[in-house]
């Protein structure tokens, strides 16, 4: 009899556990659960952090890599946009802005060398993208059009297809080659049409679907182009058009599109075969980046305008994306409490209630999974700042009912210190970052106050005055992060800065500037994020926007499920939990979500003889 091993040269495992790392093929037999097993390849598309600005019709074409796209320009509620982001696995940053806003445009290139040709308003403008900033160059010769898409690298790529605003039935087979400086005339398609998914090199490109005539009429047309002339290959199976695709000529993946749907398809350069992995999300004048056939992303889409991004990864690993879940809800309902901790030893004091006399002295501790009272401070109050851990915690600054008082908890008893902090405003919501013994307080105009376990010292200044109202904040005393939060009663600031324990340096500005945002407190200032918060200076506008730090650049992250500001928050940049807060109806509320970030598993199959 031919053993397995002959078969395949590799032996069946005896384990008590499935393993973490196996090469796809291998067959195991776990003796805990008494099955055989294995690791197979498979298709999936996973949840990503979201678009800074919901749009639609972006830049079509190749945009980078699943680590390193682009999404450039796109039409947003007013009308066209020249906002760039950039993606770097997990969520998006803010790049520079286009010189003139379109949409429908036809792109090809990477992240840090990127053209865009022509668009809507119709145009034959063109521009390079280098990575920080936009330069208008040489225009296509041809006619100005929209809905248009592209395949390439900058110095040797592709705009083609396309339509026509007036009249409105008017689609082209033209195509423009470019080098890196100047433009001619390439082979016309077999099929003029427009919104059409591309991918590919300059020699080496596919076009699929599209709008054909008689007005937005769906094709399942695919060409194949080599530099010189198009040739028409199988038909994809779902005709459709304002589809996202990305890969290569010989392992193309399309998803999306018009009609709305779900569906996805991939190209082996002979054949079309529908996947078994679908979006999400069905979307439309979506865009995508992706350089293989087995990694890529979708984001963007109609209608009439989101921000959702999903990876598209064939791997024998599945992933589960980062997200946040309910986690257990607080005792009592509060906001604007002292906060620090991990996810599974978090803790909270103080804070504003519900009911008279609306401040409180309560703490609760949280486990990870449940709330449980602890021992009360020696005041009532809420706007209480904090720092340390659950077990060796700092408390002061109160605004609310101020007190110049500093406390310690020890895990169970919060103790008065001899020490005093400078007298606050009521309402002040200063940032306490460190440890019980060496932290940081932000928040009081640019100053900053130094703690060193037994008396507060004045710091070095910020670059950027930020006045109470919890701006975000995290690190330690000699490596921190601040970031955003009210400068004046009118304006809120989008600009961060990193601390070295003895100056404040500029970095770069946050996504969207917020106050009174719930944070994470992670062990340096290379990395973590803040949550929610109010995007006005006056009245409060709740939003549930994660945004994330990694040492370099400010990008999307997961977002809450519940909108919120005023609220608690503690833990890593890959396991945390916000707590309590107001919502967008104005309620004080008791929830908690939990943030597990983006993990990677073996997809392991059960062997069966059926």
């Amino acid at each position: 009899m031919t053993t397995y091993k002959e078969l395949f040269g590799k032996a069946v495992k005896y384990l008590s556990s499935d393993p973490a790392n196996e090469a796809e093929g291998q067959v195991w037999y776990n003796s805990t659960s008494g099955t055989f097993k294995t690791v197979v390849t498979g298709a999936a598309w996973s949840s990503s952090g979201g678009l800074g600005t919901a749009r639609y019709a972006l830049g079509k074409g190749t945009t980078g890599t699943q680590t390193a796209s682009i999404a450039a320009l796109g039409r947003i509620s007013t009308g066209a946009t020249g906002v760039t982001e950039e993606y770097n696995g997990s969520g998006w940053s803010t790049g520079g802005t286009a010189n003139t806003a379109r949409y429908g445009a036809g792109c090809f290139g990477t992240q840090t060398a990127l053209v865009v040709a022509a668009g809507a308003p119709a145009q034959q403008t063109v521009e390079e993208y280098n990575g920080s900033s936009w330069t208008t160059v040489t225009s296509i010769p041809s006619t100005a059009r929209s809905y248009l898409a592209g395949f390439g690298v900058e110095t040797a790529g592709a705009v083609f297809g396309g339509g026509s605003a007036t009249p409105v039935d008017t689609v082209f087979t033209t195509t423009d080659e470019y080098n890196g400086s100047s433009w001619t005339a390439g082979g016309n398609l077999n099929t003029g049409r427009n919104r059409i998914a591309s991918t590919g090199t300059l020699t080496a490109g596919i076009a699929a679907t599209g709008a054909v005539l008689p007005f937005n009429t769906a094709s399942g047309v695919a060409e194949e182009y080599n530099g010189t002339a198009w040739t028409n290959v199988t038909s994809v199976n779902t005709p459709r058009y304002n589809v996202a695709g990305f890969g290569i000529q010989t392992a193309t993946v399309i998803a999306g599109g018009t009609p709305s749907n779900t569906t996805t398809e991939t190209w082996d350069g002979s054949s079309w075969a529908t996947s078994p992995a679908t979006l999400g999300t069905g979307t439309a004048a979506h865009s995508a980046g992706g350089d293989s056939g087995t990694a890529g992303l979708v984001f963007g889409g109609n209608p009439p305008g989101i921000s959702n991004t999903e990876e598209y990864n064939f791997s024998a690993s599945v992933i589960i994306p980062a997200a946040w879940a309910s986690g257990g809800n607080l005792s009592t309902a509060r906001a604007a409490a002292g906060d620090c901790g991990i996810q599974t030893a978090g803790l909270i004091a103080n804070g504003g209630i519900g009911t008279a006399p609306y401040t409180s002295n309560a703490t609760e501790e949280y486990d990870g999974s449940t709330w449980t009272s602890g021992g009360n401070t020696p005041f009532l109050s809420s706007d209480l700042s904090a720092a340390g851990t659950q077990t060796a915690a700092l408390g002061f600054a109160s605004g609310d009912s101020p007190t110049t008082a500093v406390i310690t908890y020890d895990g169970s008893t919060w103790t008065t210190s001899p020490a005093t902090y400078p007298p606050q405003s009521p309402g002040s919501q200063h940032r306490g970052i460190g440890t019980q013994t060496a932290a940081i307080s932000i928040g009081m105009g640019t100053g900053s106050l130094n703690w060193d376990g037994s008396s507060w010292a004045s710091g070095p200044s910020t670059n950027t005055s930020r006045n109470g109202q919890k701006p975000a904040g995290w690190g330690t005393q000699t490596s921190a992060i601040v970031a955003t939060g009210f400068q004046n009663p009118t304006t809120l600031t989008s600009n961060s800065e990193s601390f070295n324990g003895t100056l404040f340096t500029e970095e770069g500005l946050v996504l969207t500037a917020v106050r009174r945002v719930g944070g994470t407190t992670s062990a340096s200032g290379s990395d973590g994020f803040f949550t929610g918060g109010s995007t006005a200076a006056g009245a409060f506008t709740y939003t549930t926007q994660t945004q994330a730090w990694d040492g370099t650049v400010w990008y999307t992250s997961a977002n809450l499920a519940n909108a919120r500001l005023n609220h608690m928050g503690f833990g890593t940049n890959n396991s945390a939990a916000v707590t309590g807060g107001q919502l967008s109806t104005g309620i004080t509320t008791n929830i908690t979500e939990e943030f597990t970030g983006e993990t990677s598993a073996l997809n392991y199959k059960t062997i069966t003889t059926s």
